[in-house]
């Protein structure tokens, strides 16, 4: 005879809403005795919770009085000329390539003055990465 979908639960045991309550409980006092240990003066061997909270609170306050991380420098004049130098270079590069038909910049080169051109512009795309 198949079980009834109404059946009685038994006694001791817990409903799955029940489960995760105690779950979440067990993760909330393992992440605060994490917490602890990383703070310092913290230790495993005797956890509080309440001392947990306040070394939290005191270590959040030290951190607003001194502010955030420290922001990036800007960039340096330098470092923006070369950048857009270069990306200049290349286009220079190319142009030069194109309308002496491959006599100028190096004639040597052949199509290969294409890749230097393009070559000079990325290194100048990949520099504005960097740019603050």
């Amino acid at each position: 005879m198949p079980e009834s979908k109404n059946r009685r639960r038994k006694a001791g045991r817990r409903t799955p809403a029940e489960e995760r309550g105690a779950a979440s409980t067990r993760v909330d006092e393992e992440l605060a005795r994490l917490a602890a240990e990383g703070l310092p003066g913290g230790s495993t061997a005797a956890f509080d919770p309440d001392a947990a909270a306040t070394a939290v609170a005191a270590e959040l306050t030290e951190r607003s009085r001194h502010g955030g991380p420290v922001p990036p420098s800007p960039t340096p004049t330098w470092y923006k000329v070369l950048m857009l130098g270069l990306m200049v270079l290349g286009l220079l590069w190319l142009i030069v390539y194109y309308l002496f038909q491959g006599l100028y910049p190096v004639p040597g080169l052949g199509t290969w003055n294409i890749g230097v051109g393009l070559g000079l512009m990325m290194v100048g795309l990949v520099m504005t990465t960097r740019w603050r």
